[in-house]
């Protein structure tokens, strides 16, 4: 199992010589099985999949295509108009999500194509496109892995995937935020077995990512940020690093950079990250920082 990064960015693109080193792209991830190569695994759609797809087309093959959405917010579908496969006659190409509401997520993933806001329209796409709305709980199996799902905390629906191959594992948070007690203080509405359902609800994230060879985890906030931006749907570096400590993971990627820090400052908060596991007393996991054409192998 190898897991290679395209896009690493979260909230928007951010293009610059400030950004350069891990890379401005959002979020796009490829989960790669060599005992499976008609199958092509993509974990979200931000604008890193545009170079993706020009890699695909470089092979000369037409491998099926899954992409796996956490969740359709836009800086994790706006890469999709750019993918070239979609207008190439011969792939087969599915978009796995949850959805929204009362929206289908084709509506979703196609309303981004509406003239108004893009030249060329869903007619034209040439790929043999289908969709499979998610739901909660649900798993698949695709190219090979045993893949689970799991509902995260944000403000839309949003689901992170656990991939099982060979007896290793894979684990994607995909956008969270450590779940907590909003209860007023001095409120009497039984905020002790509220407290005790939020501690139930980050303790099944923990079982979700146990003994994870590999997690890659919302990390965009400073502890700082962090508690100015509660309720925003993302976790600081220290969430991170204690969800991996708790579920017993190998390794930590940190991702879905803030689209305002540069490579400088992420350096600074790879390393608050390593001494945050210090203090955890654990010296057994490594702790990296996601960029742009990095590649893991587990």
């Amino acid at each position: 199992m190898k897991i290679k990064f395209w896009g690493v960015r979260g909230s928007i693109p951010a293009p610059g010589p400030n950004t350069v080193r891990y890379g401005g792209n959002t979020p796009c991830i490829q989960v790669i099985n060599d005992d499976k190569p008609d199958d092509c695994i993509i974990l979200e759609a931000g604008t890193g999949i545009r170079e993706l797809g020009l890699a695909i087309m470089a092979t000369k093959k037409q491998p099926k295509i899954h992409i796996l959405l956490s969740h359709t917010h836009w800086d994790h579908i706006h890469g999709l108009p750019f993918f070239v496969p979609f207008f190439v006659p011969g792939f087969d190409i599915t978009i796995y999500g949850p959805v929204h509401y009362e929206k289908k997520l084709s509506e979703i993933m196609m309303g981004q194509m509406d003239y108004a806001y893009f030249p060329v329209s869903e007619a034209q796409l040439s790929a043999n496109i289908t969709y499979t709305d998610l739901k909660i709980g649900q798993n698949l199996s695709i190219g090979g892995y045993d893949i689970q799902t799991h509902h995260m905390n944000h403000p839309i629906t949003t689901f992170g995937y656990r991939f099982t191959e060979g007896g290793k594992t894979f684990v994607y948070t995909g956008d969270n935020e450590p779940r907590s007690n909003f209860q007023v203080e001095g409120e009497d509405s039984g905020e002790e077995e509220l407290d005790d359902f939020v501690e139930e609800l980050n303790n099944l994230l923990v079982e979700f990512a146990r003994d994870a060879d590999l997690l890659i985890a919302d990390s965009q906030y400073t502890d700082e940020e962090f508690s100015t931006k509660v309720g925003w749907g993302h976790s600081s570096v220290s969430h991170a690093v204690t969800l991996a400590n708790k579920a017993n993971a190998k390794k930590l990627v940190l991702f879905h950079h803030e689209p305002m820090r540069n490579d400088d400052q992420l350096d600074e908060l790879l390393e608050s990250g390593i001494q945050k596991n210090k203090e955890l007393n654990n010296e057994s996991m490594e702790i990296f920082l996601a960029k742009e054409k990095d590649e893991y192998e587990i």
